[in-house]
């Protein structure tokens, strides 16, 4: 008993060296997070099909820093916007079968978000490009056109009423209820790509805003 009282500032002091370091372990990957952030969003800015973006660079097992910044739901919208790009314009150069599975997959993502995410302006942007996925994507006839146009609509509601501020989403209605046409009237390619993912530039990830 004697012993272990005599050991135990020394314990005390080992322990309270292991938490300092650890701590200071946490800030050094929340730091590198905040610079992978930064720095991989760029290159998603200028490069859609960039591989290996916004990989962990998190030394503690488990990456707290990640938990701690909140880092869920963005970096599930970053990946599900990159597979946007895929299902949509092909970027990276897919075959048309494995875009087919792409595109489902990234509607089923975004619809996760849309429903899931923590913050409206999150919620807002999945739902966002929800609508564009719906109102892009080939129609068989008429009858099926008319339900995508109420789908996408839907979307864009859903995406203003989550985030008010959502000028990109708010444009989209807007143009949607412009060209809405009886049944009878198709819409065409042309007029399907006036349809955007909102931002300055068509998507960006700097800042959250797309």
């Amino acid at each position: 008993m004697t012993r272990l009282r005599r050991a135990a500032p020394l314990l005390v002091a080992l322990l309270l060296l292991g938490l300092a370091a650890v701590f200071a372990l946490l800030a050094v990957d929340v730091r590198a997070w905040q610079g992978t952030l930064r720095h991989d969003d760029v290159r998603f800015t200028a490069f859609h099909s960039v591989d290996g973006l916004w990989r962990s660079p998190a030394t503690l097992p488990g990456d707290p820093a990640s938990a701690l910044l909140g880092l869920g739901d963005p970096l599930a919208y970053r990946h599900a916007l990159q597979l946007f790009l895929v299902s949509q314009v092909g970027v990276g150069h897919r075959s048309s079968g494995s875009i087919s599975v792409t595109r489902v997959s990234t509607e089923n993502e975004l619809q996760d978000i849309a429903d899931h995410a923590r913050t409206g302006a999150e919620r807002s942007r999945a739902a966002n490009l929800l609508g564009v996925m719906t109102i892009t994507t080939p129609t068989a006839d008429n009858a099926t056109e008319v339900q995508a146009i109420e789908r996408a609509a839907a979307y864009f509601r859903q995406a203003i009423e989550a985030d008010p501020t959502n000028y990109g989403a708010k444009l989209n209605l807007e143009l949607l209820l412009r060209l809405e046409r009886p049944a009878k009237a198709r819409f065409g390619p042309d007029t399907k790509g006036g349809f955007g993912s909102g931002g300055s530039h068509g998507t960006g990830v700097v800042g959250g805003g797309y």
